[in-house]
Formats: structure tokens, C-alpha cells, sequence
């Protein structure tokens, strides 16, 4: 019999009564802020889907998620949003209660929270039909794991297991999942947190890997048992719109299997406006750039062989989204594209939709645009406060680990982005200002 049992069985009983009375309590104490947190939110939440129900925007999901659009039309529509409204309140709560365990009070983080809830850009997000939804809820829930396991890590007690660590593992595999299945975009994200959050957590690497691994293994077997993606998704456009900046850059001879896809002024005029693919979508020829897929991929190999450079040129040109705090103003692409409301999206109540809409409405002033639709200036802001609490608590770690999400996003919107859409960086929207409550705490919280 250990020392320290021998101690405790030695104490009276009303000693041990009133330290399992402390106990609960603290754990009371420690449950009652995400609750009610995530509680708070979804009312928020439930208001703006009663304004737009069925959804905001998105209420025809395309063919870029495949997965996604499954889903939304196995439960249809409405229920599908009032289900991403509760996923999104959940995740809120459970990051500020990750950020509670570096000593973030409440206080701070809450209303932080229940504002982002309430805020037109991010709010009417969560209820849009849109794989960016899910994608974002997503982020939210992988850094607060993340967080949270960082946590345990810089207590000593990563490897001791339990239920709390339990279900953090349990959520970081959800997310991963779900971003999986959002698409390729998605599943890239995962895979660049994963691989930052593996580097930093080396007591829970082994779980980490084996449940990432599963997790990714779920949207690919759902895709062979009948939902598969399209065979090339974006890929061609992506190709071809790096092409189209190439040929812009410097002369090239004609090509007729590329000339019969867009004549040559087009594939100019696209390489000049090179923020979107729509760029050069909107003026070609589509059934012969399907017929011409092959040709078009060996043209691209051959300039990623011979220059490089353009391809890049190309990708950082359409990831400006992912990056630039500012829009560009290089062609009628270059701002950052807010999707209008879909044509069903009128609520269950006149009054309220019309209050959301004029918000919404409000806030689309071109000067608020850099500070209310681009993602980049938070996940500046977000990463500052993080580097300031680590600097303070000598806490590395902190950086990587709560930017990895957003790293993720950026590193996957750099590979692959179409367009200057904001939903494509609404995850650095919500996390941005959460982390900012970081720079909140100078002394670390003992309890």
C-alpha cells in the first residue's frame, strides 16, 4: 500500500467529504462557462436561421463536396442548417473553455463568442448551406482539441488518459473527419494541422495518428460505397488558369487544342485578371475544354517543369484571400466575393428576416471590407496574441498549436483556390478574435 493511500484512508471522513465537495464544485464551476457559452450562442444562432430559413445561401450545393450535398439532401435543407447551428454553438463553447485552461476569464471570451454568433459575416455563415460551414465548425473544434491537450501536456498529465482526454480525442477526430468530408480542400487542412499538432504533442502522437487515420479513412469509404467525387472536380480549371497568367506573362506560340478551348484574347484577358478561374470559365468554351482535359494537363506539366515560378505566380495570385488583409484591384475578380441570398431564404418571420438582411446589408460597405469579410487580419491578430501569451508563460507551443488550423486553411487555399471568397477564411473570422482574449491574461490562472 502506497504512502500517500495510507495518508488519505487516515484522514477523517468529513476531511475527505469536503475535499469531493471542492472537487465537484470546481468541476461545476469549470462546465458552467462552455455551457453556458454554447447556450447563449445558439440562441443567437436559432434567431438568424428562423430569419433565412431554409439557409442563407447555398440552397442548391454544388458538386464540389459531393459528400456534403449527400447529406444536405438526406435531411434536407433547414434541418441540415439547424443542425450546423448547434455543431457551431457546441464548438464555441468548447474552444472558450481551451482557452479557460490558459486562463482566459469568461468574461472576455463569452462575449467575444456570443458576438461572433451574432455578427452578419460569420453568423450568416453557419446558416448557409454551404461546405464552408461545416469546414469552419470544424477549425474551431480542432484548435480547441488541440488546445486542450497542449494543456494537458504542459501539466503533466497528457499520458495518464481519462474522460475529459477522452472526448478531446474523440472531437479532434470528428473534426477531421468533417473536414474530410467537405472535399479535398478540406482534407488538406486536416492533414497540415495533424501534422503541426503531431510535432507538438508527443505524448499523444501515437493516438493522434491512429485516430486522423480513421477519421480520413470514413469520407473515403462513403465515396467507393456510392458517393463518389467528380472524377477531376476543379483540377482542369486550376490548370488552366495557371496557364492562362503563364501565357499572359510571356508570348507563347499558338496552340490549337488550347485556342479552340478560349481564343487567345480570352486566355489574355484571363491571365490578366488572374484572382479567380471564373475569369477564364466565364469565356471559354466548356465541352472543349472537356474534350481537351489531356492537352491541358500536359501544358500545365510542362510549365510547372520549365517555370515554375508562373505556377506559383498563378496559385498566390487566387490564395490572395488566404493572405492579404486588403482585396486586390487587379480586374473585376479581385474583390472579395460575398454571395448574395438565395432566392428562397425568407424565414419564418417577415420582421426578423428583414432585420437580418438590412444588417447584413449594413455591413457590406467597401470600407468595412478588410475588417469584417477577410479572414487575414484575424489570423494575424489571433496568432499575435498567441505568440505574446507564450512569450509570457514560456509556453513555445501555444503558436503553432493554436495556429494550426489556420495555417492549415491558408496552406490549402494557396494550393487550390478558385475565387476570393470569404467563406473559404471564415475559420480565421471566428478564431482570430477568440485567440485575441489571450492577450487578456498576464498572470497564469491557478485551479
Amino acid at each position: 500500500m502506497s504512502t500517500s493511500t495510507t495518508l488519505g484512508e487516515a484522514r477523517p471522513e468529513w476531511a475527505r467529504r469536503q475535499e469531493r465537495e471542492r472537487r465537484h464544485r470546481r468541476a461545476k464551476s469549470r462546465l458552467r462557462l462552455p455551457f453556458a457559452v454554447a447556450a447563449g450562442c445558439w440562441g443567437v444562432l436559432l434567431l438568424w436561421w428562423a430569419a433565412v430559413y431554409p439557409a442563407f445561401t447555398g440552397t442548391a450545393v454544388d458538386g464540389t463536396a459531393p459528400l456534403y450535398a449527400a447529406a444536405v439532401r438526406a435531411v434536407h435543407v433547414g434541418p441540415a442548417t439547424l443542425l450546423q447551428t448547434a455543431a457551431a454553438a457546441f464548438a464555441l463553447g468548447y474552444l472558450v473553455a481551451a482557452l479557460a485552461r490558459y486562463g482566459v476569464r469568461g468574461r472576455y471570451s463569452g462575449p467575444v463568442a456570443l458576438v461572433l454568433a451574432g455578427l452578419p459575416p460569420t453568423a450568416s455563415l453557419v446558416v448557409s448551406a454551404t461546405p464552408a460551414a461545416v469546414a469552419t465548425t470544424a477549425a474551431l473544434l480542432l484548435t480547441g482539441a488541440g488546445l486542450r491537450l497542449l494543456a494537458r501536456r504542459a501539466e503533466g498529465t497528457l499520458a495518464q488518459g481519462g474522460p475529459a482526454q477522452r472526448l478531446d480525442l474523440a472531437v479532434l477526430a470528428a473534426a477531421v473527419c468533417a473536414l474530410a468530408l467537405t472535399g479535398t480542400r478540406g482534407a488538406g487542412t486536416a492533414l497540415v494541422a495533424v501534422a503541426v499538432l503531431l510535432l507538438f504533442l508527443p505524448g499523444a502522437r501515437v493516438r493522434l495518428a491512429l485516430l486522423t487515420v480513421l477519421a480520413l479513412a470514413v469520407p473515403i469509404a462513403l465515396g467507393l460505397l456510392g458517393h463518389p467525387a467528380t472524377r477531376t472536380g476543379d483540377l482542369h480549371t486550376l490548370r488552366a488558369a495557371d496557364l492562362a497568367l503563364a501565357r499572359h506573362r510571356a508570348a507563347v506560340p499558338p496552340t490549337p487544342g488550347l485556342d479552340a478551348v478560349a481564343p487567345p484574347g480570352d486566355w489574355d484577358a484571363a491571365g490578366a485578371d488572374c484572382s479567380a478561374t471564373a475569369a477564364l470559365t466565364e469565356r471559354w468554351n466548356a465541352p472543349a475544354a472537356r474534350r481537351a482535359e489531356t492537352e491541358l494537363a500536359t501544358a500545365w506539366r510542362q510549365l510547372l517543369r520549365d517555370h515554375p515560378d508562373r505556377v506559383l505566380d498563378a496559385r498566390l495570385c487566387r490564395g490572395r484571400i488566404a493572405w492579404g488583409v486588403w482585396a486586390g484591384s487587379g480586374g473585376p475578380h479581385a474583390a472579395t466575393v460575398v454571395p448574395a441570398p438565395a432566392a428562397g431564404s425568407r424565414g419564418l418571420w417577415h420582421p426578423l428576416h428583414a432585420a437580418a438582411t438590412w444588417s447584413r446589408t449594413l455591413l457590406r460597405a467597401p470600407q468595412l471590407d478588410w475588417l469584417l469579410w477577410r479572414g487575414a487580419l484575424w489570423a494575424y491578430l489571433g496568432l499575435a496574441a498567441a505568440v505574446l501569451h507564450a512569450w509570457r508563460h514560456r509556453m513555445r507551443a501555444l503558436v503553432p498549436v493554436a495556429g494550426a488550423a489556420v495555417l492549415g486553411t491558408q496552406l490549402a487555399l494557396t494550393a487550390s483556390a478558385t475565387d476570393q471568397d470569404y467563406r473559404a477564411m471564415a475559420a480565421a473570422l471566428f478564431l482570430g478574435p477568440l485567440l485575441l482574449t489571450l492577450a487578456t491574461v498576464r498572470t497564469r490562472r491557478t485551479n
